[in-house]
């Protein structure tokens, strides 16, 4: 074995480590949870940055992915976690799920390090356009510098929300938040792992402004964590990851301390907020209770 697949290997057994750790109940659903969010986060960064190191020694390069230990986005299915490769894969399934073309107009709220806005970046005609936008600013300024696309049709934007995990000096709440965008701008509106990380107050802001967005037919294509007959008695088994023993009235999360950690809401009161905010919703539930982390329900709302 070459010196560079060694590393490699070093790296690949690091990141399926990680990977293990968060399928498992009592790191996601009872450790992680109790610890501060600073103590969270610097833990995460002492593990993931020697991958880093190493990684980058392996290709005496510098990589065209955002680093390990800066990139908190997680992959769209249990199964993908590149940034390549998760991008890819979620596209696809907006083409499937929610009518996306080339020529559409998207707007991806809780872009992160811009996956989708990468993969979009090819798939986009000179007629589509793609906006990022995300809370974390560091986020926003590496899409600028390293995400680019032919027709010069992919921006990010930074929103200084505040949320306690993810933006904690964010200057506008995200319940009085009015997104920056004209009436009927987008055709498709992404948002995966936002609305588990918000309570149900700044969850229905954002709805209202997004079905103010959206041109009628436009989709929402959103990510949660819901809980129904089905996953309320999953829960209880050793086998699922998070455990929403926190009710907070409208809402329930998985810490006290850091609501925001992991936030999850009865499937039927986000249906009727479709309903009211002018969406027809359609729920597809994922296997988050099964012990895969990766897999969040999806609700699919359009634009009636």
């Amino acid at each position: 074995m070459t010196y560079g697949k060694l590393l490699l290997s070093c790296v690949s057994g690091g990141e399926s480590l990680r990977l293990w750790l968060l399928d498992q109940r009592w790191f996601s659903g009872y450790l992680l949870p109790a610890l501060p969010r600073q103590v969270r986060w610097f833990l995460r960064k002492l593990y993931l940055a020697p991958l880093d190191l190493v990684e980058q020694l392996a290709h005496g390069r510098k990589s065209s992915s955002p680093k390990r230990a800066s990139n908190f986005s997680g992959a769209v299915t249990g199964v993908v976690h590149t940034y390549e490769g998760s991008g890819d894969a979620l596209l696809g399934r907006l083409v499937e799920s929610a009518g996306l073309t080339p020529n559409s107009r998207v707007l991806d709220i809780g872009c992160g390090f811009g996956r989708l806005g990468a993969a979009m970046g090819t798939y986009l005609n000179a007629n589509g356009y793609y906006e990022g936008l995300d809370i974390v600013k560091g986020c926003i300024n590496w899409c600028g510098e390293n995400v680019k696309s032919p027709n010069g049709n992919v921006k990010f934007r930074h929103a200084d929300v505040y949320n306690r995990e993810y933006n904690p000096s964010g200057m506008v709440k995200a319940k009085d938040y009015r997104f920056p965008f004209a009436d009927r701008s987008f055709d498709v509106v992404v948002l995966i792992s936002v609305f588990t990380h918000m309570n149900y107050e700044d969850t229905a802001n954002y709805m209202r402004e997004i079905s103010r967005m959206l041109r009628p037919g436009g989709m929402c294509y959103a990510s949660y964590y819901f809980l129904t007959p089905v996953s309320l008695a999953a829960m209880k088994l050793p086998k699922s990851t998070f455990n929403f023993r926190y009710s907070f009235g409208s809402y329930f999360t998985a810490s006290r301390q850091t609501p925001e950690f992991a936030i999850a809401f009865n499937e039927t009161l986000i249906r009727e907020l479709y309903k009211a905010c002018g969406l027809a919703p359609e729920f597809r539930p994922g296997e988050w209770y099964q012990g895969k982390i990766g897999s969040q329900d999806y609700m699919i709302g359009r634009k009636v």
